[in-house]
């Protein structure tokens, strides 16, 4: 798992290393290091451990708020689950090490600290993510999610009920067709982002008002998806696939927090659109560009009708989703980020891909499933 220093937000050692006590016993709570790890988007808190004497590492990591204990318990079984069946890609979480007698619905594997936050306790994942694969590596970390979905179907647990990727798509879609309006910048976004932000926010309203824009998503929205269902990660972006020092082999999948029931083609989109956009000039079909990962995937997991056509119309409506759900969030719902000039790269990524995605989405239908 990567290791780099949080530049704010961070927690004394002696509170995190109190944390931890609720996994490990206090004595061997104090003899660990504590490393700031890497801060997302969200800025959920996560803190490597590591003990000084065995030299084994611990990941614990404060869970998002905006997550329920059916979801957090969910997730933590399915990795249990694909663990015990020989898949050990995912980051597994400790028990307890003392359970609270007065919190008896307290899951396990969930910590409630004194000032109310969550936090759960993982083992470490050495690896690192790959921002510019080769395309050997591409059809590693493929195979490697064919590994993960075959033996998550076997998964029975049901998740909460929630609507699928594509279904989340089409109300979105729908939404964003029915409600254009002028472009509105709230002052709660201040600095210089804010006028950066600003120009991106003009830029996408007046992409989305020309009648090509409204066609093609009409166009995309009567594309059929196949009512394929089983666990998947869901956000499985290019810096939550680890992979080993030498390259060889993918060493883990991390923050899993948003795995759900969904197709596995949402998977497979999230991880290789992740990629794609990394290089805004790259304006192929995703199979087009690493069919050999394709083909990889096929030959472990039975990947249903229209693979492809499903990988990249998920593919490209979620740049669109993507572009308009950061701007609800920052204008709308008002939502702070902790790094938001790492917020105002994401939306320009997605910005500089929404042509090649519109143009893709107009030709869906001519395309057929050959690879």
């Amino acid at each position: 798992m990567h290791e780099h220093t949080r530049a704010t937000g961070q927690l004394p050692n002696d509170a995190i290393k109190k944390i931890a006590c609720h996994f490990f016993d206090p004595a061997q709570a104090t003899v660990m290091t504590v490393r700031p790890a890497e801060a997302g988007l969200s800025g959920s808190q996560t803190y490597i451990l590591k003990h000084l004497q065995t030299g084994s590492k611990h990941v614990l990591k404060q869970l998002p708020s905006d997550l329920s204990i059916d979801q957090i318990r969910w997730t933590q079984a399915l990795a249990d689950f694909v663990n015990r069946h020989g898949h050990t890609l995912l980051p597994v979480s400790l028990d307890h090490h003392e359970q609270n007698k007065q919190c008896v619905d307290t899951p396990s594997k969930i910590a409630i600290h004194c000032d109310g936050t969550m936090w759960q306790c993982l083992g470490y994942i050495e690896g690192l993510p790959c921002k510019t694969p080769r395309p050997d590596q591409i059809s590693l970390a493929t195979e490697a999610l064919a590994g993960f979905h075959q033996k998550a179907s076997t998964f029975q647990m049901p998740p909460s009920r929630t609507l699928s990727g594509w279904h989340r798509r089409v109300l979105q879609l729908r939404t964003l067709l029915v409600s254009l309006r002028s472009p509105r910048v709230d002052n709660t976004v201040i600095g210089a982002t804010h006028t950066e932000l600003h120009v991106l926010y003009t830029k996408f309203f007046q992409r989305i008002r020309s009648p090509k824009f409204t066609a093609n998503i009409q166009h995309a929205l009567s594309y059929t998806m196949p009512d394929v269902h089983q666990p998947v990660l869901r956000d499985c972006h290019w810096n939550h696939v680890l992979f080993s020092d030498s390259d060889d082999c993918v060493t883990g999948f991390i923050d899993i927090d948003a795995a759900g029931w969904d197709d596995p083609a949402v998977d497979i989109s999230r991880l290789l659109g992740s990629w794609q956009l990394e290089n805004p000039q790259s304006e192929e079909w995703l199979v087009d560009l690493w069919p050999d990962a394709f083909k990889q995937y096929r030959t472990s997991v039975n990947a249903g009708a229209d693979f492809p056509s499903r990988v990249q119309v998920l593919h490209d409506t979620a740049i669109l989703c993507g572009i308009d759900r950061w701007f609800t969030w920052l204008f709308t719902e008002n939502r702070y980020f902790a790094n938001m000039e790492q917020v105002s790269q994401r939306i320009t990524l997605l910005l500089n891909a929404a042509p090649a995605a519109i143009r893709r989405l107009e030709h869906l239908s001519t395309r057929g499933d050959s690879n």
